[in-house]
């Protein structure tokens, strides 16, 4: 290979280097980003009682990253289709709307199948004074879904919790939905809006172990990605302790900034 072959050869690695390494950090940009890009959603404007038609002073639109995005959050687009419709359940100031949450219609439904919508499931579990947050969850909040198990490993059976289902709208609770009167203090049931998938899991983990509710704030849309399981291997580890607490702390801080 003669001398300006090489120096050919060498030029050419060089451009393929180059168009190689931009391609790389063209596809980290992108999954470092994707998710991110903001997208508008129409939220209420102000508190808006369950029942009541909604009107054009009732909404707003606001921008949200889309990866947080509900999957049943109404858009500008959908604005016309809605106006005039009813509440289903009560909505709080500044809580992005979903499709769940408008559309009591005469449509021959009476009691709580009026307010579910199309392609969606009423679905029950039971709670105790414990897993109903001493009777304070009430219908319209957000929660997700906890389950505890009991799974064999090498090791034997050992107990281990899991997030099942983030950000789930309660329809009712005990016999109670919609906003009219208070809540009562004590029931036995909470009654979810969910997929048909997500009603097969929530049958199937309720006969296999034992499920607990956690509030959420009415106007967080986040669902946290890959949440690890915990098991009491967690809880003797100090270390890991230590580290959900230091990020507990992190949150507690940016929460002050915010």
């Amino acid at each position: 290979m003669n001398r300006k072959t090489q120096l050919m050869f060498g030029i050419g690695l060089g451009l393929l280097s180059v168009v190689f390494l931009q391609l790389y950090i063209r596809g980290l940009k992108r999954s470092l980003y994707e998710g991110y890009e903001m997208r508008d959603v129409l939220v209420a404007r102000a508190d808006i009682p369950r029942g009541a038609e909604v009107s054009e002073r009732m909404i707003a639109v606001t921008g949200f990253p889309n990866k947080f995005i509900h999957p049943q959050a109404l858009t500008p687009k959908d604005r016309e289709i809605i106006l005039g419709q009813k509440a289903a359940l009560e909505i709080k100031r500044g809580q992005p709307l979903l499709w769940s949450d408008i559309g009591v219609e005469d449509s021959g439904a009476s009691g709580l199948a009026g307010v579910i919508r199309e392609n969606e499931r009423a679905i029950s579990i039971p709670v105790d004074e414990v897993t109903s947050m001493s009777g304070l969850v009430k219908p319209g909040d957000h929660v997700d879904i906890l389950g505890t198990f009991l799974a064999q490993d090498s090791s034997g059976a050992r107990s281990a919790t899991i997030t099942l289902l983030q950000n789930v709208v309660v329809l009712a609770v005990g016999t109670h939905y919609g906003s009219s009167g208070n809540s009562p203090r004590q029931f036995n049931t909470v009654t979810f809006s969910v997929s048909p998938t997500e009603a097969e899991l929530l049958t199937l983990a309720q006969e296999k172990g034992k499920l607990n509710l956690a509030l959420r704030n009415s106007q967080n849309l986040k669902t946290e990605e890959n949440i690890p399981k915990m098991t009491m291997d967690d809880i003797l580890r100090t270390n890991r302790i230590e580290q959900i607490q230091r990020d507990r702390n992190i949150r507690v801080i940016k929460g002050r900034e915010k």
